[in-house]
């Protein structure tokens, strides 16, 4: 077999991860900064893009909810909060999970002459390829706050409890990455499965819609259930009630988004540490 084959048996070691990660922290800085780099160098609008794609988006769906389904436009509006602003709310922070999956889930394969010819922590690679949606969906917040600023619509305090609720969101990402990075090295379709499960999560999570239509919509307790086990669904609601809503968001929604981040984080870590000896041979 040709490639690199990890020989000491410490490399599996769940443990080391923490360490190995921390000490390869330069590599992962940089890794970011190449994929920024390689994605605006010849952008003549650089990192505008970025502010400008949820925005597109968001005039879309603004347009759809206002002129096309008008009857809805009332109900989805929080207050004098315009809808724009209520879809942005939910599309920065959806946006950051998908385009973070896809990145991560292809990162290993893309770098397969790093993975086979370099020794390193290879966690950092779809860590790294997390970098530049995070970068993106920054930027698409302060877009949001400055929109809401300008619109008389400015969050209060409560907008602090972005900050945990982004912790969580970022931990469940990281752990879902490090899981289907590692599964695509074997079985290719698995950056196929998640493409389509991305596209399908954006219509089954309240990016553009309220998670209350779905809860109070007379769905069947399985169907309702089912949905849940999404954890964006209330992560998104729990951004709007800081965000647009002024208040802590209900305890109910953290809890599973809470538990699913830690076992995705725990898996993920299990899976790549074991699976990353053999990366080499299937990259």
């Amino acid at each position: 077999m040709g490639g690199y084959f990890y020989t000491s048996t410490g490399q599996r070691r769940i443990g080391r991860v923490p360490r190995d990660i921390l000490r390869s922290r330069e590599l992962l800085l940089d890794l970011v900064w190449k994929d920024l780099r390689i994605r605006y160098r010849y952008a003549l609008m650089g990192f505008l893009w970025a502010v400008l794609e949820p925005l597109a988006l968001t005039l879309v769906l603004t347009f759809v909810f206002t002129y096309v389904f008008g009857n809805k436009a009332d109900a989805f509006r929080s207050g004098a909060t315009p809808v724009a602003i209520v879809i942005l709310s939910g599309l920065v922070f959806w946006q950051f999970f998908s385009n973070a999956l896809n990145s991560a889930a292809q990162s290993l394969v893309d770098g397969k002459n790093l993975v086979q010819k370099v020794r390193f922590t290879r966690e950092i690679v779809p860590l790294a390829a997390m970098g530049y949606p995070l970068v993106n969906c920054v930027i698409g917040f302060i877009l949001l706050l400055v929109i809401q600023a300008v619109f008389g619509a400015a969050p209060g305090w409560h907008a602090f409890w972005v900050l945990p609720l982004f912790l969580v969101q970022v931990i469940l990402t990281a752990g879902l990455a490090l899981l289907l990075s590692a599964a695509n090295v074997r079985f290719r379709d698995v950056s196929y499965i998640v493409g389509v499960a991305t596209v399908f999560g954006f219509y089954a999570s309240p990016v553009f819609y309220r998670l209350s239509w779905v809860l109070d919509g007379g769905l069947p307790p399985w169907a309702r259930w089912l949905y849940l086990a999404n954890p964006m669904a209330e992560l998104l609601a729990a951004y709007r009630q800081a965000l647009i809503e002024n208040h802590c968001p209900d305890a109910w929604l953290w809890v599973w988004p809470v538990l699913a981040a830690v076992l995705a984080l725990a898996a993920g870590v299990i899976v790549f540490r074991r699976s990353a000896p053999t990366f080499s041979d299937y990259a």
